[in-house]
C-alpha cells in the first residue's frame, strides 16, 4: 500500500483501536501536539511503539465523541503522506464542543506509519476542557 493508502485505512479505523494499531508500525513515533509533554494537556507529547500509539488512542477515544471528521486532501510520495481537514468534536469530560482544521504529516516504512505528527488548534482543545 502507498502512503496515502495507509494513512487513510488508519483514519478509517479509528473506531477499532486494535484495527487501526494495525497500520502502525512498531517503532513508531507519534507526536501530539507538542514533542514534550506538558500540564497544558494530558494528550500532547511523543508516542512510542504500537503500545505507546494505544495510549494516545485510549486517551481519545475516553474523551472525544467525534460528530464530525472531514479528510480535504492527501498528497503522497513513495514514503511519506501529508493531509488536512477539519473535525467537530463534542468532549465528554465538560461536553463542549471542539472544532479545529488539522494537518497531518506521516511517513511510512514496511506498510505501516512510522512517524505522525499531527497539528489542530491547542488553544480551541484546551478552550474546550475547561470548566466554566
Amino acid at each position: 500500500m502507498k502512503p496515502d493508502q495507509v494513512l487513510l485505512q488508519y483514519f478509517h479505523n479509528l473506531v477499532d483501536i486494535d484495527k487501526a494499531l494495525s497500520y502502525v508500525h512498531h517503532d513508531a513515533k507519534f507526536i501530539a501536539a507538542f514533542e514534550k509533554e506538558t500540564d497544558r494537556h494530558y494528550f500532547y507529547g511523543t508516542y512510542y511503539g504500537i503500545e505507546g500509539v494505544r495510549t494516545l488512542l485510549s486517551k481519545f477515544q475516553k474523551d472525544l465523541d467525534t460528530q464530525e471528521f472531514e479528510i480535504r486532501k492527501i498528497l503522497a510520495d513513495e514514503t511519506t503522506a501529508l493531509a488536512w481537514g477539519r473535525f467537530k468534536h463534542r468532549i465528554r469530560p465538560t461536553g463542549k464542543m471542539f472544532e479545529s482544521h488539522w494537518a497531518v504529516v506521516c511517513e511510512v516504512k514496511d506498510g505501516k506509519i512510522k512517524y505522525f505528527r499531527g497539528f489542530e488548534d491547542t488553544g480551541a482543545l484546551e478552550a474546550a476542557y475547561r470548566e466554566d
